[in-house]
C-alpha cells in the first residue's frame, strides 16, 4: 500500500472521529466521509496527488468539473446539481476539520449554477429564533397548546394541513411516533417523537386539551377555548401572534418551520434519505434543495 493511501486513510479515520466529537449524527460518520473518500480516490487516480497540502484551488475546480460530467451508475444519467452540492458541503466541512486540527486547508469556493430553472429561495428560522418561540409560550392552556403547535410543525416537520387534520389517536406514545394519515397525495407516514417534542405533545393531551374540550369537540387534536376545532388558518394566526411576542419580524409561516427543521437536521448530520422519509417526500429531488440552503449558510 502506498504511503499516500495510508495517509488518506489516517485522515479519513481522524475526520470521522472529529465528526463524532462535534456531535454530528451517527449516519454522517459514514455517508459524509464517503464523499471525502471519493475525493481522495480521485486525487490518487486522476491527479496522482499524494498529500493533502498539494491540493490547490485549481485541483478542487477540476474535481467538481469531474462530478458535473460523471454518469451515475444507478440512473445512467449525470449527477444532479443538488447531489453535487452535497459533495461541496462535505468538502467544506472537511476543510474546517483540517483547519481546526492544524493539518492545512483546502479552498472549496466553487459556484455551482443550475443550467435549468433557478433554485427556489427558501428562508428558515434560525435555531435561536426557534428557541425564542418556545420561550414565549405561556404556561396557561393556550401556551401549552402553542408549544404543541411548535412541536407538530417544527419538531415533527408536518405540513400545515397535515397538522390541522391531526386527531388524538394519531399520537402513539407507546411507540414514540406520530401517525400522519392525511399526508400529501393521501400518503401516510410515521414520524418519530423524541425528547422535548414528545413531552410537549403529551403535556397538551394530558393537561391542556381536557380543559378545552366539550361534548362537541370530537377527536381533533387542536382545540380552541370554545372546544371547537382549530383549523389551518387559525393555527397560522396563532403562530403570527407568537412570532410577534418573540420579536421575530420575518414573515415566515408555519410551513417555514418545516423548512427549518429539515435544514437543521441536515446541518446536524442526518442523511438526505432519512430527511426525505421524515418529511414524507416522494423523491430525493424535493429534499436536496435543503443542501443548497445549508451551503448558503456555511
Amino acid at each position: 500500500m502506498k504511503s499516500s493511501e495510508l495517509e488518506y486513510r489516517r485522515l479519513l479515520g481522524s475526520y470521522q472521529e472529529w465528526i463524532k466529537a462535534m456531535n454530528y449524527a451517527d449516519s454522517n460518520t459514514s455517508r459524509g466521509p464517503g464523499k471525502v473518500r471519493e475525493f481522495f480516490k480521485w486525487l490518487m487516480a486522476e491527479r496522482e496527488i499524494e498529500a493533502i497540502d498539494k491540493v490547490t484551488d485549481e485541483v478542487v475546480r477540476h474535481y467538481f468539473d469531474y462530478l458535473k460530467n460523471r454518469i451515475s451508475e444507478r440512473t445512467g444519467r449525470g449527477l444532479s446539481l443538488n447531489y453535487i452540492r452535497t459533495h461541496q458541503v462535505e468538502l467544506k466541512r472537511f476543510s474546517r476539520y483540517l483547519s481546526e486540527t492544524d493539518q492545512g486547508h483546502i479552498e472549496v469556493s466553487i459556484e455551482l449554477k443550475s443550467k435549468g430553472s433557478p433554485i427556489p429561495q427558501i428562508e428558515i428560522f434560525t435555531k435561536e429564533q426557534i428557541e425564542k418561540l418556545y420561550e414565549c409560550c405561556a404556561d396557561d392552556l393556550l401556551g401549552i397548546r402553542d408549544r404543541a403547535m411548535l412541536s407538530v410543525f417544527y419538531g415533527c416537520g408536518l405540513r400545515r394541513n397535515e397538522g390541522a387534520n391531526l386527531e388524538v389517536k394519531d399520537f402513539q406514545f407507546n411507540r414514540s411516533v406520530l401517525h400522519v394519515r392525511k399526508g400529501k397525495n393521501y400518503k401516510e407516514r410515521y414520524v418519530p417523537m423524541v425528547g422535548r417534542v414528545r413531552n410537549d405533545l403529551s403535556d397538551y393531551i394530558k393537561y391542556s386539551r381536557p380543559m378545552l374540550e366539550n361534548n362537541k369537540t370530537g377527536n381533533w387534536f387542536f382545540v380552541s377555548y370554545r372546544g371547537r376545532t382549530v383549523g389551518a388558518q387559525m393555527l397560522g394566526e396563532r403562530f403570527k401572534k407568537l412570532k410577534k411576542e418573540a420579536s421575530i419580524n420575518y414573515e415566515g409561516s408555519l410551513h417555514v418551520l418545516r423548512h427549518s427543521i429539515a435544514t437543521h437536521l441536515l446541518e446536524a448530520g442526518m442523511t438526505i434519505e432519512n430527511i426525505a422519509r421524515f418529511l414524507g417526500h416522494n423523491s430525493l429531488e424535493s429534499t436536496q434543495i435543503y443542501t443548497h440552503v445549508l451551503h448558503s449558510k456555511i
